[in-house]
């Protein structure tokens, strides 16, 4: 055969050890076992090939003579320990079916992140040339794997051999699942605990791999990646010898290698996003919605994917607010995050051919066995892990704890208030089981408590039917962690038994303030704020979006989520995020071509940025707290006027002549009602009063709950209101209550009530001045025209009709505000 002009690998390169001169005429790969189990069986002594090398880059492959063979290496087991160590390999290519791959069994051997290294080339025409395998070590043995290299042997025997130890790879692979949890542990915690039947699926999926609803592919797609694998080489380099190392990729192999054994496949783009805040650190990831447009003629990975089939719990603002309202004084709280989360888990071999990875190199794949992000079912195939695992925990005394994907909080209580805690505990449990136990909304599972005095429930992870224990006997511990109920040491003993892989540089120990979910919590002073950190941030995001005059989908998603997470500390921000929204609305069909902002977003922004310069951005962590109710109304009627009522007093307003246009509708008339409502209130208020007010006009009511309103001019009412409530320290809650019964409605229609129980007057704004007058005023002289021409006020019927429209445009809200929260958590490094 005439020899080709071959275009070294990347991928050869950067994964082949140089090796030293000494070492050029002969190099021999000793023997290994695989890491014993539990139950110390013995493994069989398969024996590893040898590499006989003539220079660095040809070799040849050949067995080991049987007496090559060591003995086993025994490892005892051990329980309730700290939590192992990480642990650096050699770099490796794929996992050979002849050595052992790591047990669920058995603590994580974790990827070490080494140099790169140089190596000979390999073709780049798949069928000129075969690479050489090489061998993965797992358990205790760390002596380094045979560095991969070409061979120069075409032969047909050589191609029958590589397939048959890449099959052997794979159906070992799929035998013994790559995780760092341990199946037997949890199973026997589980069925311990009674929860067996609420995670049937987590023993099995962690010895053979999870579902994660990746349909079947029938014929094979390799669309490119990205540019920023050129763009950012040496991180492509990192993470994919990473992804090597920890044996979650096996390859790199050519396509028809791949379909050889498991058939057509199909990979999704791969590119690589810089970390928020974490200088030349990157995130890779793998655009599973990838093609977006049917003309592509294929489907994505994820267009057959339904989130909703893969629930699981979420550590929310709301719930965390609810968790932390109720602890007694002088409670704790510790972070905890789980390395790689999403790739500690392993998927089914039949949904292998949805993940291989594209690597940069001409015909070459690595098969990833591993969940990954990016998957529309990648958090809650997780999840149901975290939950399970998090229900354990509480099962075996520890909490109340949460979690946000792997982002974990434990809170522990002093040991003298145990059993009152555990009292409301009770009552909480029986509150959840009364309201229907777990509840699913969405790809959220959630158990809703009592009704707060502000209507709204109260939110629970958890169904709180375990009571938290005294652990404090456990082990030895100092006097601090000995007047609580568990310590850290706790955590780490169960996590060792279970085989939870922390990230030890992200654990805070247990203290009074920690943050989390991007914000700081206060456990003591009962407040949440804002880090400097991120108002710095922030401000530098608002800065570079004036770098560009129009912005992409990714842009915008990208500040918005930022601001809308802010909101939850400074609520008046919903209503300065309308434009923001309006803008992701406007992508629909063309999400690819960037947009200039609508009208009105750089004085949003201002205000956002005149915020966010305020020295401190805190507030009290929402609990049920008593409302007042003076019985308060407000009413509109487009044909006459406004009205409100307090108690038995009331005051009315009327529209002038002309007033409906440039977008004000009868919703600005309520939501102007509703204004003067709030003014007249405040005016008996005191600081930290928080009220109940009545309307009849959805739009308002539920408006308000959000925080804002679609249309501008009532959203310009509602940032008045913001603005006096943030002034007087007060908060208002919107009720609902039918047109029938709302005494607000006669004035509104011009039916005034007896003068002796008039309302203190109010000064109307100036933006209001020329559309409304007080009740009793002099007729304006738009009025006397429309007299003269014998048009008089007339109340007009209300509108009792909810259009389905309506109900579309409430389901692409949440839709918009879904966008800008999975943004922010999947684009932010806590």
């Amino acid at each position: 055969m005439a020899s080709r002009c071959r275009r070294p690998s990347i991928h050869s390169r950067c994964f082949r050890h140089p090796l030293p001169s000494a070492l050029l005429g002969r190099q021999r790969l000793r023997a290994r076992t695989p890491l014993l189990t539990q139950g110390e069986r013995t493994p069989l002594p398969i024996p590893l090939p040898e590499i006989v090398t003539a220079n660095q880059n040809i070799a040849i492959v050949r067995a080991l003579p049987p007496d090559a063979r060591q003995p086993p290496r025994v490892t005892r087991p051990r329980f309730l320990v700290q939590a192992q160590a990480r642990r650096a390999h050699q770099p490796v290519r794929y996992a050979s079916g002849v050595t052992g791959t790591t047990s669920a069994s058995v603590s994580p051997t974790l990827s070490g992140t080494g140099p790169l290294h140089d190596a000979g080339g390999t073709s780049a025409v798949a069928s000129s040339t075969r690479r050489a395998s090489s061998y993965a070590r797992t358990g205790n043995d760390h002596r380094g794997a045979a560095a991969p290299a070409p061979t120069t042997s075409t032969s047909a025997p050589d191609a029958e051999g590589r397939l048959t130890e890449l099959k052997r790879a794979l159906e070992r692979r799929r035998i013994e699942a790559l995780s760092p949890y341990k199946a037997e542990a949890w199973e026997r915690l589980l069925r311990v605990h009674n929860l067996l039947t609420r995670y049937p699926n987590l023993p099995s999926g962690f010895r053979n791999g999870f579902d994660a609803g990746i349909p079947l592919i029938e014929r094979t797609h390799t669309p490119d990646n990205g540019p920023s694998l050129y763009t950012y080489s040496h991180a492509y380099l990192e993470i994919v010898e990473k992804e090597f190392n920890s044996q979650r990729y096996i390859g790199p192999l050519s396509k028809a290698e791949v379909e050889s054994v498991i058939g057509p496949f199909q990979t999704s783009p791969l590119s690589l996003v810089p970390k928020p805040g974490r200088p030349n650190k990157f995130r890779a990831v793998h655009n599973f919605s990838f093609p977006r447009a049917s003309s592509a003629g294929f489907h994505s990975v994820n267009y057959c994917i339904d989130s909703n089939l893969f629930p699981c719990t979420w550590g929310t603002f709301a719930t965390i607010c609810t968790t932390i309202w109720n602890l007694p004084p002088d409670s704790q709280a510790s972070i905890r995050d789980v390395a790689e989360a999403y790739r500690t888990i392993p998927i089914k071999p039949d949904q292998w051919p949805g993940l291989v990875v594209r690597l940069r190199d001409d015909d070459s794949f690595a098969i990833n066995t591993n969940n990954n992000f990016g998957l529309t079912s990648a958090g809650g195939v997780y999840g149901s892990v975290g939950d399970g695992g998090a229900d354990i925990f509480r099962a075996e005394g520890m909490g109340p704890l949460s979690k946000w994907v792997d982002d974990h909080i434990f809170f522990r209580i002093l040991r003298v208030h145990l059993d009152d805690y555990n009292k409301r505990r009770s009552e909480w449990c029986r509150a959840i089981a009364a309201n229907g136990g777990r509840l699913q909304d969405r790809s959220r599972f959630w158990y809703r408590g009592e009704t707060m005095p502000s209507g709204l429930p109260m939110e629970f992870d958890e169904d709180a039917s375990f009571p938290i224990r005294d652990l404090s006997t456990n082990s030895p511990r100092s006097p601090l962690d000995a007047a609580y109920t568990y310590s850290s040491a706790d955590i780490d003993a169960l996590s060792h038994t279970l085989g939870i892989p922390w990230e030890a540089s992200k654990t805070v120990e247990f203290g009074f303030s920690v943050q989390y979910l991007g914000l700081v919590w206060d456990l003591q002073e009962r407040t949440v704020s804002v880090p400097q950190a991120k108002k710095e941030k922030y401000l530098q995001a608002i800065s570079e979006w004036y770098t560009r005059t129009t912005h992409t989908l990714e842009d915008v998603r990208k500040l918005y989520g930022k601001l809308l997470h802010t909101s939850l500390i400074i609520p008046a921000g919903r209503a300065y995020l309308t434009r923001l929204e309006t803008m992701l609305a406007n992508f629909r069909g063309c999400i690819f071509t960037p947009h200039h902002p609508p009208a009105g977003t750089d004085a949003d922004l201002k205000w956002w940025i005149d915020t966010l310069t305020h020295p401190s951005l805190s507030r009290r962590i929402p609990g049920p707290r008593i409302l007042i109710d003076h019985q308060a109304y407000s009413d509109a009627s487009s044909g006459i006027g406004i009205g409100i009522t307090i108690g038995n007093r009331w005051r009315a307003w009327r529209l002038i002549p002309g007033w409906h246009g440039d977008g004000r509708d009868i919703g600005w008339a309520e939501a102007v009602g509703f204004e003067f409502l709030v003014r007249t209130l405040l005016t008996v208020s005191r600081e930290g009063d928080e009220f109940k007010v009545f309307g009849d006009n959805r739009g308002v009511v539920e408006g308000w709950w959000k925080g804002r309103s679609r249309n501008k001019p009532t959203n310009t009412v509602f940032k008045r209101i913001h603005g006096l409530l943030s002034e007087y320290g007060c908060n208002i809650h919107t009720r609902y209550v039918p047109s029938e019964y709302n005494p607000a409605d006669d004035p509104s229609r011009g039916k005034y009530y007896a003068r002796s129980l008039l309302l203190p007057a109010i000064p109307i704004p100036l933006d209001l001045s020329p559309f409304i007058l007080d009740f009793d005023s002099p007729l304006h002289a738009h009025e006397i025209d429309d007299r003269k021409c014998g048009h008089s006020p007339t109340p007009l019927p209300k509108s009792t009709h909810e259009s389905p429209t309506l109900e579309e445009r409430r389901t692409r809200e949440r839709q918009i505000e879904l966008w800008g929260e999975a943004f922010f958590h999947d684009s932010t490094d806590w």
